[in-house]
């Protein structure tokens, strides 16, 4: 399965989002749900996740990438970060220093147009976000309108409720969609890249990780897409949440140049990617029973307007036809002169007998 995926993946899906159909979303989903195997790290199938979007994303009238940018972030604790992460959230905290269970918006992959974007280490400037309390969060606009479009509360997005977190944890699946980028409060990096690489709309998904870290998949379009296009995104963020998961309690980031052969010879690490993959596909089937339902229910809703809409047609034709039904017989009569006439108004209509007179 694992081979042929893969094939299917690199050589013949192209995906154009200005077309996307439930199909495609079945086809990608299926592919980013693998993509976490025969991998060290979260990083690294973090990276994979980035690339097979921005390379398959495409106009399918001139091949060219939908997507300038994307990129994967993930809450993580200080005190887990590696050495250069630190560096770079300390770099914000203005010498104040940081607390170990400190939360950090991290960047752990991107891929994109310009060749420093296709590394986490160079692909922004500030790569690990402290995200000190709840007051600073919240003047954090992009973060911040990320956590309430994913249906969340800052207190719950840093961990600082535990059980309802516990709660909301396998429901949590969605997107951050901002229709018109350019000029949005939401995407403070106007100069820098949505006006230069004219991006039209920005679109994320993602979900919470069951140790109570948030990831996220930021896709900058060259193209605009409407919100019912970015709905179809949240069965992808099951997909990659089930290709993160295997790692969420272990290895995170990179370490060396051999890591990538450790899942292979680690059988403890596969049958821990099996039993994720078993609780995630449980999980996804009951996600898409929920959509399932809610498509039913929209469904039915627009099946009851249509039925409405024709009823209403059909009372207002009977009402049109009965006001005529009085003056029919009058209009048609041929040789006698009559001519209706209503209060303050005159003459209205006239038979054909006045009309010959």
């Amino acid at each position: 399965m694992k081979n042929s995926v893969s094939a299917l993946g690199e050589r013949f899906l192209m995906y154009d989002i200005t077309l996307f159909t439930p199909q495609d979303i079945a086809k990608c989903s299926l592919v980013l749900r693998h993509l976490g195997r025969n991998t060290a790290s979260m990083e690294a199938s973090s990276q994979k996740i980035v690339n097979y979007i921005y390379q398959h994303f495409c106009d399918s009238q001139t091949g060219e990438n939908s997507c300038a940018l994307v990129r994967l972030f993930k809450t993580h604790p200080y005190r887990e970060l590696e050495d250069s992460l630190q560096q770079s959230a300390r770099c914000l905290m203005n010498g104040n220093s940081p607390a170990a269970d400190m939360k950090c918006w991290t960047l752990l992959a991107a891929a994109g147009t310009e060749p420093q974007w296709n590394s986490r280490h160079t692909a922004a400037k500030n790569t690990a976000i402290p995200l000190v309390s709840t007051q600073l969060v919240a003047q954090m606009p992009a973060i911040s309108e990320i956590i309430r479009q994913f249906g969340l509360d800052i207190p719950t997005f840093l961990g600082l409720e535990p059980e309802r977190f516990l709660q909301l944890e396998p429901a949590v699946l969605n997107i951050f969609h901002v229709p018109d980028a350019k000029g949005s409060p939401f995407i403070p990096e106007q100069d820098s890249l949505i006006i230069p690489y004219q991006i039209k709309s920005v679109l994320g998904f993602g979900g919470l990780l069951p140790s109570g870290s948030l990831f996220a998949v930021v896709m900058y379009l060259k193209v605009k897409i409407p919100q019912s296009t970015a709905e179809m995104f949240k069965n992808l963020a099951l997909s990659v949440k089930n290709s993160l998961s295997v790692y969420d309690e272990g290895s995170v980031f990179e370490l060396t140049e051999n890591a990538k052969n450790v899942v292979i010879n680690n059988n403890v690490s596969e049958n821990q990617l099996l039993e994720f993959q078993v609780g995630n596909l449980i999980q996804l089937l009951e996600f898409s029973e929920q959509e399932m339902l809610r498509q039913a229910a929209r469904f039915q809703r627009t099946i009851d307007k249509l039925q409405r809409e024709i009823a209403d047609r059909k009372n207002k034709e009977e009402a049109l036809k009965a006001s005529q039904e009085p003056f029919t017989g009058i209009v048609n009569i041929p040789q006698d002169n009559i001519l209706p006439l209503e209060k303050n108004q005159g003459s209205q209509r006239f038979n054909q007998g006045e009309e010959q007179i």
